[in-house]
This record gives structure tokens, sequence and C-alpha cells, in this order.
């Protein structure tokens, strides 16, 4: 049996790898680093990833970091569980990586400069923000336009891309932008709150927030 150990923040973008495992359905431990708190610049955090970022996934003793990788893990290690679609040859394999690797290097960074402009300048943050409203406009209406016509990210099944670009749309909400005029957005952040590994990971979530506060009291 595989030893899994997540380092996670609730509500953070650790949320996604959190959903992957509550998918795949095998048995992890999970602690919460608490970032508004400098938890991830400490040493016994450091310790565990140099990097001081989460997710971090301690697998049999041994640090894999970043969420794209994480996921591309859990999918070739349990590829029955349909963290991602299934692949006929080395090509497919590759396109569907790079609709996740899309996600983490262009959606991720450009929601937290809505949400976190303070992170990406030392001045005024204002223009940070806008400029990252202006680049996801466009983006954001081709993924309307594409949930109009089909249920998730490949299509007909779901995979951890749907989960990962809702949480890319929450931080965008919480950065100011509006989807009031995007249905198909709407349905399918709908679609994602249902799904069934999604809600075990928001309880997941709950319980470890709840267990990391009476910890530090």
């Amino acid at each position: 049996m595989t030893d899994l150990t997540l380092f996670h923040l609730p509500g953070a973008c650790s949320r996604v790898t959190l959903t992957a495992l509550e998918h795949v359905g095998v048995a992890y431990k999970d602690h919460v680093v608490n970032l508004m708190k400098g938890e991830q610049h400490s040493p016994g955090y450091l310790a565990v990833n140099p990097r001081g970022k989460i997710p971090a996934l301690l697998v049999d003793g041994e640090l894999l970091a970043e969420n794209a990788a994480i996921l591309s893990y859990l999918h070739r290690r349990w590829p029955e569980a349909g963290v991602l679609p299934r692949a006929t040859d080395p090509l497919e394999e590759a396109q569907i990586l790079a609709d996740l690797f899309w996600l983490a290097s262009f959606w991720h960074p450009t929601v937290r400069a809505m949400r976190m402009p303070v992170r990406w300048t030392t001045g005024d943050p204002a223009p940070i923000k806008e400029r990252g409203r202006q680049l996801l406009a466009g983006p954001i209406a081709a993924m309307d336009q594409r949930f109009a016509g089909q249920e998730w990210w490949f299509g007909d099944d779901w995979s951890i891309c749907d989960t990962y670009f809702y949480w890319v749309c929450t931080a965008a909400l919480e950065g100011g932008f509006d989807f009031g005029e995007m249905p198909g957005i709407l349905a399918h952040r709908a679609r994602v709150e249902a799904q069934p590994a999604f809600r075990r990971a928001i309880v997941r979530e709950q319980s470890a927030m709840t267990m990391s506060t009476a910890d530090g009291a």
C-alpha cells in the first residue's frame, strides 16, 4: 500500500489535489499548512517542502510538489479512477496533459493577479488586477461557449481539469470578475459542486481546519 500525506490549506489550490485523492478513493493523511500565519516558511514545513508551497504530497516519504505533477502522478498510479481521460497513444496523452498544464501555467497565475495583485508588484496593485481581468476576458468567454455545448472539460466525463477550472473561477470571483452573463460557466460550477469527490473534499477540508484550530488552541 502506498503511504500518502497531503499538506494543504482549505480553499487554496490544494483543494484540487485533495479532490483528486477523494476521487481515487485511496487512503491518505493530511495536514493543514496555515499560509496566513506563515507556516509555509516555518523550519518544520521547509523540511517537508523546501519550496515553501502547497500542495505537497509525500509518497512513501518522498516529496512530490506542484498541483499538475501531483495530479499527473495520481492519474498514472491509479489510471482506472479516471482523474484524467485515458489516452490511446502518446500524442493524445500529451494533449490531455497540455490542458492540465495550461490551467497551471496560465489560468492559475492570471486569477492570482486578480485576487492578490499585491504579490505581483511593489507599487499600485490596481493595474495588475485590471491586467489580470483583461487577460482572462477572452479565454473565459471561450470557456463559457464550450460549456454551453458540453458538460465537462473533456466532453461527457468529469476530470480533475473541471475541478481545477472551478477553483480558478472561484479565485476570479473573489477578485471581482463577473460571471453573471456566462450561463455555461455557471452551469459547470453547479455540476462540479454536485460531484461526489468535490463534496467529500469540502468535508475533509472542514474537518482538517477544525482539528488544526483545536491543535493551535
